[in-house]
């Protein structure tokens, strides 16, 4: 069977279709009224076809095993998403330090987190960060898969009618990007950065949701992006120069 060339015309097509899965369905059937609002309203049925199609995407690609669906390698360098996983675990205890939601809308959110983790870090550091290495030298690269990132969660925001935090989503996003693509160049693979970026979202909505019950302001997002600052500059130095000769071929 002829595997597909994922050339960054046809990646950046492919984003298109994503974006309509994770954010034109919810706009379709009228949406909800905040980004909380939807990631706890129940299983989201275009963030898992979302990550269906980027899922399908990458196994259908010729270079597929460039994509970091494997572990990473050696296994020792996983150790490299530990702070940012810690990192991220101190933001969930900040986020629950007033309370948290029920546990059946906790379950909800860790089910909706976790399919959106999944299907960004297949979409923007498996398919698009490789397509756009093909063409491009590391930093451009990383630059413009994170850029791309807080695009998309731009259309996100202005997608759930979250006007205000559309334009924090998308800096922070940037921001976060560096230190997500870093990361997956670094462990060769895609899930390390899953598992934080899972983390870390299912912070952000639990602050959201224990926020809107008493009326006052979440500290996370208002605070998004000083928090993601620590995440950036550790993938800058995880890509400094002398450190590039682990992963120049970024499979």
């Amino acid at each position: 069977m002829k595997r597909l060339h994922l050339t960054l015309p046809l990646a950046l097509a492919a984003l298109l279709v994503w974006l309509f899965l994770t954010a034109g369905l919810g706009s379709l059937s009228g949406g909800a009224p905040s980004l909380a609002a939807s990631v706890a309203g129940g299983v989201g049925i275009g963030w898992a076809l979302a990550a269906l199609f980027a899922l399908l995407l990458v196994l259908i690609s010729e270079r597929r095993a460039d994509a970091g669906l494997g572990a990473p390698r050696p296994w020792r360098i996983f150790l490299l998403a530990l702070p940012p996983l810690l990192y991220a675990l101190l933001m969930l205890l900040v986020a629950w330090a007033g309370g948290w939601p029920p546990a059946n809308v906790l379950l909800i959110v860790a089910c909706n987190t976790a399919l959106v983790a999944v299907s960004e870090e297949l979409m923007f550091r498996a398919l698009l960060l490789r397509s756009l290495l093909e063409r491009h030298a590391l930093w451009p690269a990383v630059l413009m898969s994170s850029a791309l990132f807080g695009v998309a969660h731009a259309v996100n925001g202005l997608a759930s009618g979250d006007l205000g935090g559309a334009s924090w989503q998308a800096l922070a996003a940037f921001l976060q990007g560096v230190g997500y693509a870093a990361i997956r160049l670094r462990t060769r693979s895609v899930w390390p950065m899953a598992l934080v970026h899972g983390v870390w979202d299912f912070a952000l909505v639990t602050s959201l949701l224990t926020t809107a019950g008493t009326g006052e302001g979440s500290v996370l997002p208002f605070a998004a992006l000083l928090a993601v600052l620590p995440l950036c500059l550790y993938g800058v130095y995880l890509l400094r120069a002398s450190q590039r000769a682990a992963f120049q071929s970024p499979n």
